[in-house]
This record gives structure tokens, C-alpha cells and sequence, in this order.
């Protein structure tokens, strides 16, 4: 069995979040500057808050990426070239007779 290791398991798009005795505290991220950390009680009612302010948030999801097909395969050609069907034969027969080989016929 194999795994990789994420270096980074956290999304951009995550709203880090902290809970002590009293207080829900939650980093809003904004837009070049340091996160606004709101605080909530921490309580049923706190934490209703702190969820429909992180509803309210949208953060810059990443862009998605962008399809790019895959190089079409194209059937080339190959050039005959000058040798006709009889110099190929010979040439063939040259081939066979130096590796040792002999041709039946």
C-alpha cells in the first residue's frame, strides 16, 4: 500500500477557528490585509452567529483549471524513397547474408 504526503492539507478557502473557556473566535481573512478576528460566546447562540458569518464570507475559491485537450495523434506518412522493390529484395538478401542468415528459395 502507498500514500503521499499533502503539504499543505489546509484550502485556501478555510476560515481558521478557535474556541476557549469563554469565547468562539473565528479569523475572517480579508483582502491584503491581516484577518478580522471576530468573537463570539461560546454557546449555542455563539456559535449560530460565527456559522452565518462564515455563511456570509465568500473567499476566493482557487481557479479551476483550464481543460486542455490532449495533442491529437496524426498518422504519418513515410516516404518510400529512391530504392525500388527489387534494390530493397537485394538489399534485404545483403542484410540476411551477413548476420548469417539464408533466405529458403
Amino acid at each position: 500500500m502507498s500514500a503521499t504526503l499533502d503539504h499543505n492539507p489546509i484550502p485556501r478557502h478555510a476560515v481558521p477557528c478557535w474556541l476557549t473557556d469563554n469565547h468562539l473566535f473565528v479569523a475572517i481573512p480579508l483582502k491584503g490585509k491581516a484577518p478580522f478576528i471576530a468573537r463570539y460566546a461560546n454557546s449555542a447562540e455563539g456559535f449560530r452567529e460565527a456559522m452565518q458569518a462564515m455563511r456570509s464570507y465568500h473567499a476566493p475559491l482557487p481557479p479551476k483549471p483550464i481543460y486542455t485537450p490532449p495533442p491529437q495523434i496524426t498518422a504519418r506518412l513515410r516516404n518510400p524513397g529512391p530504392l525500388s522493390s527489387d534494390a530493397r529484395l537485394a538489399l534485404a538478401q545483403d542484410i540476411l547474408r551477413r548476420l548469417l542468415i539464408t533466405p529458403k528459395g
